[in-house]
């Protein structure tokens, strides 16, 4: 008598698909997308501000206000944003629009976020809802984005000091490196 071999029992194993293992990033381009269209939406949602106070002010308090909410910034330890604040005075154009110049996309990135809770607090402080913040962009930062070399570095700093052109024959230094 031949015994047949026992059956073999199929087991049920799950297979783990490559989406279990994925790992999730906190940062995405996704997030990132969505994080602009929600401000935009808060934006298109802003309360009506024709039916509030527009007091006129002066550039003076104008810049006062906006160094304490510098000050303020500095207090929660926003070191870049303060730097960005402090650096300059806002100036002041018809229609109460406070214009404010930066360096750089970096610090136009800043802003933009800080932007909301900055008009909040002037507008408040100032008594007046019809003021607006337009950010404007130095020349220098729009148009010298390139990096230099060593030769251009050097002819660059020898045009705003002519003794480096001295220094340089003296010690027989050679610039292009």
């Amino acid at each position: 008598m031949v015994v047949a071999p026992p059956k073999e029992e199929k087991k049920n194993i799950k297979v783990a698909s490559f989406q279990q293992f994925k790992r999730k990033s906190s940062l995405s381009i996704g997030g990132a997308i969505k994080q602009k269209t929600e401000v935009k939406a808060e934006e298109k949602q802003q309360e009506d501000l024709s039916n509030k106070p527009r007091k006129s002010f002066t550039v003076e308090q104008l810049h006062a206000k906006w160094k304490s909410y510098a000050y303020r910034v500095q207090k929660e330890r926003r070191v870049s944003m303060y730097a960005t604040l402090s650096k300059r005075q806002p100036e002041l154009k018809e229609n109460f629009e406070v214009v404010f110049t930066i360096d750089s996309a970096v610090q136009q990135i800043d802003l933009d976020n800080e932007r909301p809770d900055l008009l909040a607090f002037l507008r408040k402080e100032l008594n007046n809802y019809g003021v607006s913040l337009t950010i404007e962009m130095t020349e220098k930062e729009a148009t010298s984005m390139k990096y230099l070399s060593g030769r251009d570095r050097f002819l660059q700093m020898a045009e705003k000091n002519d003794a480096l052109h001295q220094l340089r024959e003296k010690l027989g230094l050679d610039i292009e490196y």
